[in-house]
């Protein structure tokens, strides 16, 4: 029998309806069109539109908690952040009044040196743990950032695989759930560096996260790929992308770029009864240049878009 990372994409989809999870070859699209929003998830908001530091949490809090956000996601490095300065991020979440659902973390998957292997395992185990203790279900896990001059990921697969599959394990065993994020920048941002890893790691450990955004700015289908995978979303970010520097990166408050962004909705709600993670809006900051929108200004254009599809918020 061949071992889980081994299976081809043609596997992957039989093995899928074989075991009765949600529909890889969804409906066709005009079908999906037509159904209408039925808000089986919550819409959560992630930190990183507030700033990338500690000083940003709780001020990033006041304005999701503000705009009804559900819940919230920060970096795994921003929880040991506060616990080595004896600061709880339970405290801090009960006094904004705002649960946590997930964390971003990052690791190498390059370096096959046990050493480091270890190093980034117990980097990776203590932020689970953090995000466990203050409630949290799930890691979104994202490979290290690297150059990409010259990157062919045939020459680590190995590495890249063993690595996450290890990784994945541990999360799981701490009873969370880990999620691929596929990010621009890192080892995994094109859409063939997608599918081999999707395709190849051990699928009982590590789910997917796709990140809407990161897809179309990383020359990827949203589309296509949420749909060939839709079986493993346990997680979302959902990020527009418009191009250019507008102080966001490339990326725009949700429904002023070239993300599909009601078509990826509709098809969650069609494809996936429930996630560990929430769907979490995200938009990207750029501390080099101005945006067009104050921070409360970007994330309010964002959840009027999806009130108008028919989402609630607190």
């Amino acid at each position: 029998m061949r071992k889980s990372n081994e299976f081809s994409r043609r596997d992957f989809i039989k093995k899928s309806s074989a075991v009765g999870l949600a529909a890889v070859t969804l409906p066709n699209m005009d079908f999906i069109n037509s159904l209408e929003i039925n808000e089986r998830f919550q819409i959560g908001a992630t930190f990183i539109l507030w700033g990338y530091g500690l000083d940003n949490l709780e001020p990033a809090l006041q304005e999701m908690n503000q705009l009804g956000f559900h819940c919230f996601e920060t970096f795994g490095w921003t929880i040991q952040e506060m616990e080595d300065k004896g600061i709880r991020l339970e405290d801090v979440i009960a006094k904004n009044n705002i649960p946590i659902r997930s964390a971003f973390c990052m690791t190498d998957v390059l370096d096959p040196s046990p050493s480091k292997r270890k190093e980034e395992l117990a980097k990776l185990t203590s932020w689970a743990k953090l995000l466990k203790r203050a409630g949290g279900t799930l890691v979104e896990y994202c490979p290290s950032s690297i150059d990409r001059k010259g990157y062919d990921y045939k020459e680590h697969k190995k590495t890249m695989v063993e690595a996450m599959n290890d990784y994945a394990k541990a999360v799981t065993d701490l009873g969370l759930t880990c999620a691929l994020h596929p990010h621009t920048g890192t080892p995994i941002e094109t859409e063939e560096e997608v599918y081999f890893i999707m395709e190849n790691v051990d699928t009982t450990y590590m789910k997917f996260g796709p990140d809407a955004g990161q897809l179309e700015k990383g020359g990827a289908d949203p589309v296509k790929i949420f749909r060939d995978f839709m079986p493993l979303i346990e997680h979302v970010h959902l990020k527009d992308y418009e191009g250019g520097d507008n102080g966001y990166l490339g990326y725009a408050p949700l429904g002023e770029g070239q993300v599909k962004i009601k078509k990826l909705l509709k098809m969650l709600e069609r494809g996936r009864d429930k996630m560990v993670g929430d769907i979490m809006f995200e938009l990207d900051y750029d501390n080099k240049i101005k945006p067009a929108y104050s921070t409360f200004e970007a994330a309010k254009i964002s959840r009027d878009y999806l009130v108008d599809l028919g989402y609630k918020f607190s």
